[in-house]
């Protein structure tokens, strides 16, 4: 047997350990007797940064669903994916588990393996009607595994609307939402998963600015150049948010309808950050720090805010307990009952101050042989730290090499998806080197960022001697998480994950 043989196959005894040992450990039983079980509404957007909703203070996009869970609810301030990339986030959340363990799924454009228990899964045993609209688990192959439906539950896609813009989704995901409620029986409670596809990629160029939204009022990040066409662009990413918005307001009106909003535990987040270079597939504030508000009618104290760092690994734990259901073993998540149930903001468990994340690789086609960029890094209050594996390949991506179908005439750096504002970096290369560095240079092993001072993070300093326990300390922390939450990586086996990345070196063109 081949050296690489043997490895797939201790990865695969590993990760079936991990799974079966651990559930093993402890019984747990699918479902109590619960006299009132909550409904569970998730909203998740495609591609949306922090701190991009008004209830955060952002000038330039309007989101009064959002603000309004986040008025009735809790505004967290320290949401974090497991990694900034579409499918192994939402596998994540899906599973409870750091996206690393996922095998296939711990990277996009690949499959869904099996053995991996998924909450809406959980709760449809337990008698929750389930189902979702717009995307789900996804760009992937789920029906490989053997599952009669994507992880996310059955689809509710047929209805369909004209969006504003052309690149906006035909769902209509309101009126889907309601076909899903008019097919729930009546005494079950329901669990439903509403996956926008904006504000993904592409834009219709100029359609924010033709919506009537003001260039002036765009905060454009330090790492772009302060243009019109990336205010544009931006603006356009904004327009995308507010329909996706709307949308979730309808929802909440159905609700008040049935008189089922105050029995609705409602989340509304992101999937990773906004699809601009230094944001998305980046480990980078933009692009792994995400908004999110949860709303739960009496049941929660309004008007709070939360400083607590939340993983996405923390929802499918925290469902499952709402839902009066224990929590498998496997999941590496915590339930956040306890942050839910409290009356107060500010910080509520101690324990709660720092996120690990990291990636494997974002879009297959970015470098040769489907390789990837894979980094690890871990999020306090103050600092950033960053651990790149493999520091002397592009982060970005090849440049020339593929790029993503669509608005990208750069002609390279494939883990930055195409549009005005990257386009305009690449023209500005010569006058303006620092921002094409910032979006597609190269990066050091290791990266530290004071967050306080610089939550941009442009200034690296791993290198600077009074920073020196601080960049140890993070690092032996995230180590100790890697090796706790049991990531191939860490553990010698990373090999595999790299053979994954080789036996999916192509995508579709599909978001």
């Amino acid at each position: 047997m081949m050296k690489k043989d043997i490895e797939r196959r201790d990865f695969i005894k590993w990760a079936a350990a991990g799974s079966t040992a651990l559930a093993a450990a402890t019984w747990w039983p699918r479902c109590r007797p619960q006299v009132h079980r909550p409904n569970i509404l998730f909203c998740i957007s495609d591609d949306q940064s922090y701190p991009h909703t008004s209830a955060y203070g952002c000038t330039f996009v309007k989101t009064p669903a959002f603000d309004r869970i986040a008025k009735e609810g809790i505004l967290f301030q320290n949401t974090f994916v497991s990694t900034p990339s579409c499918c192994p986030s939402r596998g994540s959340l899906l599973s409870g588990q750091d996206f690393y363990r996922l095998r296939e799924a711990s990277m996009n454009h690949t499959i869904w393996p099996g053995g991996i228990d998924v909450y809406p899964d959980i709760l449809a045993e337990a008698g929750y009607h389930t189902g979702y609209t717009g995307k789900g688990w996804a760009p992937g192959d789920w029906q490989v595994s053997g599952r009669d439906h994507n992880p996310a539950g059955p689809v509710y896609n047929q209805i369909k609307t004209t969006p504003p813009t052309r690149y906006m989704s035909p769902v209509d995901y309101a009126e889907n939402f309601k076909a899903f409620i008019k097919n729930k029986p009546a005494e079950a409670p329901f669990c439903f998963w509403f996956g926008a596809i904006e504000p993904h990629r592409e834009y219709e160029e100029g359609s924010g600015i033709k919506a009537g939204l003001d260039p002036d009022n765009v905060q454009v990040p330090s790492f772009y150049p302060d243009a019109a066409a990336v205010r544009s662009d931006l603006l356009d990413y904004a327009l995308e948010i507010a329909y996706y918005d709307g949308h979730l307001n309808k929802m909440m009106q159905v609700l008040e309808e049935i008189g089922e909003l105050d029995n609705t535990l409602i989340v509304i987040t992101s999937d990773n950050g906004m699809p601009f270079p230094r944001a998305k597939a980046t480990l980078y504030e933009y692009g792994a720090h995400v908004p999110m508000a949860i709303r739960w009618g009496d049941r929660m104290a309004s008007g709070r805010v939360v400083d607590d760092f939340v993983s996405f690994t923390d929802l499918a734990p925290t469902f499952l307990q709402a839902a009066g259901l224990d929590i498998p073993q496997t999941m590496t998540g915590h339930t956040l009952m306890p942050i839910l149930t409290a009356t107060e903001s500010g910080q509520i468990e101690t324990r709660r101050d720092y996120a690990v994340f990291g990636i494997e690789r974002h879009f297959p086609g970015s470098r040769p042989d489907g390789a990837g960029y894979p980094m690890r890094a871990i999020r306090t209050k103050e600092f950033l730290y960053i651990h790149n594996l493999t520091p002397e390949a592009n982060p970005s991506g090849d440049h020339p090499g593929p790029v993503w179908p669509g608005n990208d005439d750069v002609g390279g750096y494939g883990d930055t998806d195409g549009g005005a504002t990257k386009s305009h970096i690449w023209g500005l290369r010569e006058q303006h080197p620092e921002y094409a560095a910032w979006a597609f240079g190269k990066r050091p092993q290791e990266e530290l960022y004071h967050i306080n001072d610089d939550p941009d993070c442009l200034i690296n300093l791993a290198t600077d001697p009074s920073y020196l326990t601080v960049k140890n300390d993070l690092a032996a922390r995230l180590q100790n998480h890697l090796m706790k939450t049991q990531d191939p990586r860490a553990m010698g086996k990373g090999a595999m994950l790299d053979e994954i990345m080789r036996r999916f070196p192509r995508t579709k063109s599909e978001r």
